[in-house]
């Protein structure tokens, strides 16, 4: 038999299946919490009779007077924002959950968020950090996912400890344009002094999300029954790991930053919930 090199890439068939759907739908498929909001957005998008619960400044007073009844503008939300997705490829990424990596849960969910980003007609980038190090500047179109795949095909995490500070330094020379940066990582309290001075420099110039990812088999061995002492003991590491995340996650939200805590499972739907709610919010 003849050796081949073969390129194994991310699991993208969610994404084939999403791009079946408009933005929105896809966003609720991925279980992503969506805000209506009328006629709030940042971009001006069409004229449109006065409905029960538009804003006083929404109303165009000239063309209401010219039809003879109230008229409204209609916003869509800016299309001309950035996204950093900066994940973790370090030590913390190796821990597990079912068949895959937290790295590789992180990676999938990076992809999912980025389309939906590209889908909003907004630009997406990304800095690997921490072992295998890689960039890909923010550009925009749906193109842009299959130069993602396969600038990221081969990235793996290494066992070794995420220079946190180091990465920032690489996005700051490379990345000058304010945008939202999204932090993909599993935070520690060993690692809560380098985090936190990462993130206030960070947020000098962006506006920052920590995505932490907890282990699933932490939140089931804490509904476990307690039956004897080694299960005691256990049990109550398990709640001072907890104690010790929450620790971190408290630091970085009294700095402004904002965090999830959560599951691989819940890892894609957070991510697209905070990107929308923050542009949304006309935050970025």
């Amino acid at each position: 038999a003849v050796g081949q090199l073969l390129r194994v890439y991310p699991n993208f068939a969610p994404l084939a299946r999403l791009a079946l759907v408009g933005a929105e739908q896809a966003s609720r498929t991925l279980g992503a919490h969506l805000k209506r909001r009328r006629g709030e957005g940042t971009d001006f998008q069409q004229l449109r009779e006065y409905r029960l619960g538009d804003s006083l400044r929404q109303i165009d007073w000239k063309a209401s007077q010219r039809v003879r009844k109230l008229v409204s503008r209609e916003y869509q939300d800016e299309r001309n924002q950035q996204v950093m997705l900066l994940l973790d490829t370090g030590r913390r990424m190796l821990a597990r959950d079912d068949l895959l990596s937290h790295f590789d849960h992180g990676l999938n969910a990076a992809l999912m968020v980025a389309w939906i980003a590209l889908r909003q007609g907004d630009a997406v980038g990304l800095l690997a950090a921490g072992g295998d190090a890689r960039f890909v500047a923010p550009r925009r179109g749906l193109g842009t996912i299959d130069v993602l795949l396969n600038a990221l095909f081969d990235l793996q995490a290494q066992a070794v400890a995420t220079d946190y500070l180091d990465a920032v330094a690489t996005l700051a020379m490379r990345q000058p344009r304010r945008c939202l940066v999204l932090l993909l990582t599993n935070a520690r309290d060993e690692d809560a002094e380098d985090l936190l001075a990462a993130v206030r420099q960070l947020q000098r110039r962006h506006l920052v999300c920590v995505a932490s990812l907890r282990e699933a088999i932490v939140d089931r061995g804490l509904q476990q029954p307690v039956r004897n002492l080694d299960e005691a003991i256990h049990l109550g590491a398990m709640a001072q790991y907890i104690e010790q995340r929450q620790r971190v996650h408290a630091a970085l939200r009294a700095h402004g930053a904002d965090v999830l805590d959560v599951t691989c499972a819940q890892l894609p739907a957070a991510l697209v919930s905070h990107y929308l709610a923050m542009k949304r919010a006309a935050r970025l």
